[in-house]
């Protein structure tokens, strides 16, 4: 998440990308490991600092939050910023519970076959 939020901020430049970090720091208290954790005052923060070319920056950090996902950022009508970071983190969570246990199965077919094998 961390790195879709820095590339997505990446397209106002180096220097400002640097200037809104820092002014998240000093006046919202937020540092930037600590954006996943407090994602509804990251958006806050964004809008107070950029106004409506914040929506702009959200978009491109979903979007890219989702190809690094291996999916395609679809906008909803009605949802905000903190609803799309969740929803990924529960589609992630998915993904990552697959992936756990197509390993698991694939050790305990490893471990079957070494059964046999003895």
């Amino acid at each position: 998440m961390l790195q879709a939020i820095d590339d997505g901020l990446g397209v106002m430049g180096e220097e400002p990308k640097r200037a809104l970090y820092q002014y998240l720091l000093t006046i919202h208290s937020l540092t930037k490991e600590d954006i996943p954790s407090r994602i509804g005052e990251f958006a806050l923060g964004l809008k107070k600092a950029l106004g409506t070319a914040s929506k702009v920056i959200e978009k491109l950090i979903l979007k890219k939050m989702y190809e690094k996902m291996g999916a395609t950022f679809q906008e909803s009508q009605g949802l905000e910023f903190g609803d799309y970071i969740e929803e990924a983190r529960q589609k992630f969570e998915v993904q990552r519970q697959r992936i756990v246990s197509a390993g698991d199965a694939l050790e305990y077919e490893r471990s079957k076959k070494a059964q046999f094998s003895c």
